[in-house]
């Protein structure tokens, strides 16, 4: 099958929609059941799988949990500086929450995707599988442009993460050796990047690296809980809000970039042999997604807001001493496996367009080196971390994580003929009617707050550090690193 046909427009006159629709009048109504792998966990369980080949609910969960964090766990504290205690907590907790519905939503829609395709007889499997992808889902279900768009905006947001991950990695090598540049250090580790983690082949290759990446973020945050409480948790800082509105929008649109890391789902909940259990094991991941970004980024306002706000990165907050370098350490090792878990997609998508997705591994993979060539050369570009941060959460995540998931529920199941079919129903009380009205309030709300009001204050913050620092810059805020490495050591 073409990359063409796998965005094709499914409309009425479409056979695969005409064969669907056909089995559903004579009562055959699809089941979850239906997307489910034959093999399943019952011959392919936790145990194994930690070389390639991992696919259970196990792995799914270490992968959710592993790239909701990444560099934004570092930038979570500044962002509740920058929203202030009392908006920025609930704005976690709502984030959080709408991200879970969300997902529900994606994996419906890749249950009615794929139940499509195999009733059509067009699911290809086995050796001939190509990787499903959010755009092939969307472009599918709703429209071949609108799957070109969202194509294109998932590039830019899993290219933003990739680009972020580089430049986390160089300022947290640079609190660890200020001698040597950011700039040289996105050098040498862009180059270190390139050469190891494009070549891992997919997501069932990830188990080992998802568990060490955890360990590292399990690690920082115990440190920073604890470091915290040693610094002196001062209740006036709980009453500190933001100073301006681009503040309180760029606050936001971290939070919505640490709780909207959609982008990849498609391709993780393809990876599981019972795809249809996906929005049951996301939720979970959340519980390590609280514990990791929720009471550290707290704690750190209320010891020390002055500071928090001033840095971007929160080791600008805390004393130098060894359990800081070992943080940083693994934090760098976490974000080598996130580059890999938000890149992959990409990899996905170029080796479609090269036409290599499906040959051998030895023409495959090394055909993806152009991709993170491109991400090595804009992390170059524009250093700015917490900047970043923000335009991923204002522009790529704001979109799929919350405005193309509901948009498209919205549009797929517009008919009553179609919501009494779904192979996935509603969980929320009161059915179809509460999970559309969400659907409406949450599509207008991201599309005006996060898309319009937070890529404003993004772009204002991106103007300002490339007129302050230019492009290329060679040590993004390094003035003010020298400085907290002089004070805290």
């Amino acid at each position: 099958m073409s990359y063409k046909d796998d965005l094709s427009l499914a409309n009425p006159m479409d056979p695969v929609v005409r064969e669907d629709s056909a089995s559903r009048a004579a009562g055959h109504v699809p089941s979850a059941e239906l997307v489910d792998d034959k093999i399943g966990s019952e011959q392919r369980g936790v145990t194994k799988g930690w070389g390639g080949g991992a696919g259970s609910w196990f792995d799914a969960w270490l992968t959710s949990a592993a790239a909701q964090i990444g560099q934004v766990m570092l930038a979570l504290p500044n962002a509740v500086a920058l929203t202030g205690l009392r908006a920025g907590v609930p704005l976690l907790f709502m984030y959080s929450l709408f991200s879970i519905f969300t997902i529900h939503l994606l994996n419906a829609l890749y249950c009615e995707y794929k139940a499509r395709k195999i009733k059509a007889g067009t699911w290809e499997g086995g050796h001939n599988k190509k990787a499903t992808q959010y755009f092939n889902v969307i472009g599918y279900l709703v429209n071949r442009w609108v799957g070109y768009f969202v194509m294109l905006i998932t590039i830019i947001s899993l290219c933003s993460t990739g680009i972020a991950q580089v430049v986390a990695i160089s300022t947290g090598l640079y609190y660890l050796d200020i001698h040597v540049t950011k700039r040289v250090w996105t050098i040498i580790f862009g180059a270190v990047l390139t050469c190891t983690m494009t070549f891992i082949p997919s997501f069932r290759h990830f188990r080992i690296y998802n568990i060490i990446s955890l360990t590292g973020t399990a690690y920082t945050a115990l440190y920073l809980i604890i470091t915290a409480c040693k610094l002196g948790l001062k209740s006036s800082s709980a009453h500190v809000g933001p100073t301006s509105m681009e503040n309180l929008f760029l606050g936001a649109n971290v939070f919505m970039n640490a709780f909207g890391g959609h982008t990849l789902s498609f391709e993780v909940i393809d990876a599981m042999y019972a795809p249809s259990r996906y929005d049951h094991v996301y939720p979970f991941s959340y519980l390590y997604t609280y514990f990791v970004s929720v009471p550290h980024s707290i704690l750190i306002q209320l010891a020390s807001p002055t500071a928090n706000k001033t840095y971007g990165n929160v080791y600008g907050v805390v004393p130098v001493n060894a359990a800081r370098d070992v943080s940083i350490i693994l934090m760098v090792i976490h974000q080598f496996v996130a580059y890999a878990l938000y890149v992959t997609p990409v990899f996905f998508m170029w080796e479609k367009l090269v036409r290599t997705h499906t040959k051998s591994y030895w023409i495959r993979l090394p055909s993806r080196i152009p991709v993170s060539l491109f991400i090595w050369f804009i992390a170059l570009l524009i250093p700015f971390y917490n900047t970043i941060n923000a335009i991923m959460g204002s522009f790529g995540n704001s979109f799929t994580a919350f405005v193309f998931p509901t948009g498209a529920y919205l549009w797929v199941y517009r008919t009553a003929a179609a919501r009494a079919n779904a192979p996935k129903q509603p969980f929320l009380p009161g059915g179809w009617t509460t999970q559309m009205c969400l659907c409406c309030f949450l599509f207008v709300w991201f599309a005006i707050f996060g898309v319009g009001f937070g890529m404003w204050a993004s772009i204002l913050n991106l103007v300002q550090n490339v007129s302050t620092y230019s492009v290329f810059a060679e040590c993004y805020q390094c003035a003010g690193i020298v400085k907290t490495n002089s004070l805290n050591g």
